[in-house]
């Protein structure tokens, strides 16, 4: 009796083992189409958004790390590590996202030559965090070293923000943030 229940109990761990395993190719399958459609149908308004949002995510790493710095009585290497490695991580994702906007409009030559004043300003966005980081990342980071380059970063974060604002505009993304009227007033205002 105690050997067909042992017996019960491993084939119905190894049932649900193989439903599990199934399962889980089903959704890696499915995860790679979607992966191939958005890539395909909609990959460059997409990268848009997040540009968008990676911007404002690193102006706004970039104005903590120089208040904070400027500000705390005594700095925490740990604090301005993270802080200015989350920053590294947003400019990394515009330089991704710049990339699948370039090669989505290959054939446009005003977007791919707002992209290109982009990643210039990037260069410079990148080479500035990267010194950033390399302050940060001491035992004690000079509060006004890291102050004055997450200043030029800022500002360097805030030209790009205005570019992007461009290149949204040129790739007709900018309508899809909330900018168009909604249908309804649409509507009444062709009355």
């Amino acid at each position: 009796m105690l050997v067909q229940k042992f017996k019960k109990f491993v084939w119905g761990l190894a049932a649900i083992f193989a439903l599990t395993a199934l399962s889980s190719q089903v959704v890696s399958a499915q995860s790679s189409i979607n992966d191939s459609v958005s890539r395909k149908n909609g990959a460059p308004f997409f990268a848009n958004q997040r540009t968008s949002r990676n911007i404002q995510h690193a102006r706004d790493y970039s104005r903590s790390i120089g208040s904070y710095t400027t500000q705390a009585p005594k700095i925490n290497p740990v604090i301005t590590q993270s802080e200015s490695q989350m920053l590294g991580m947003q400019i990394q994702g515009i330089h991704r996202d710049m990339g699948i906007v370039r090669e989505s409009h290959v054939d446009n030559a005003k977007v791919v030559a707002q992209v290109k004043v982009i990643d210039e300003n990037l260069v410079k966005a990148t080479e500035t965090q990267t010194m950033l980081h390399a302050e940060c990342c001491k035992d004690t980071p000079d509060g006004k070293v890291c102050g004055d380059m997450a200043t030029k970063l800022t500002s360097t974060l805030d030209a790009i923000a205005k570019d992007h604002a461009k290149l949204m505009k040129l790739t007709g993304d900018d309508m899809h943030e909330g900018h168009q009227k909604s249908p309804a007033k649409s509507v009444e205002a062709s009355k």
